[in-house]
């Protein structure tokens, strides 16, 4: 029954999500454009779509080696610490590239960062006053 199988329960409402998401690209993609309109005109310096490939090539990469190290008999500390730096690297790519803050000023990437490193830090303050056991 639908609503007795969790994977139905969540599954569908995102297929129907990026199905009408998708029409919608579509649509924006196929729309005539009005009259005495020109095409927009990336900021300079900007990467192109061949960048951005790359970019998706490299996470997808990164992703790929965090799964395959899952299945590898590593110490759980080794293995935590081996996640936490390919997702950081993940998230800066991210980040530096899609968001833009590569190109934008420097106040807005040091505003960023610094939010993350308050963030970070609270995070291990409470993880570590809990009595996580993290490692």
């Amino acid at each position: 029954m639908f609503f007795e199988d969790p994977a139905l329960l969540v599954g569908l409402p995102l297929l129907a999500v990026g199905v009408f998401g998708l029409f919608i690209a579509m649509g924006a993609l196929l729309a005539p454009q009005p009259a005495g309109s020109k095409a927009v005109v990336a900021h300079v310096g900007h990467p192109g779509e061949a960048e951005y490939i790359r970019i998706g090539l490299f996470l997808g990469a990164l992703t790929a080696i965090e799964v395959v190290i899952y299945y590898f008999n590593i110490p759980r500390s080794v293995f935590i610490v081996m996640l936490l730096a390919l997702s950081a690297v993940k998230f800066t790519a991210v980040v530096m590239f899609f968001m833009h803050l590569k190109f934008d000023s420097r106040i807005f990437t040091t505003a960023f960062v610094t939010g993350m490193v308050l963030a970070a830090s609270l995070f291990t303050v409470v993880l570590v006053t809990l009595g996580s056991n993290f490692v």
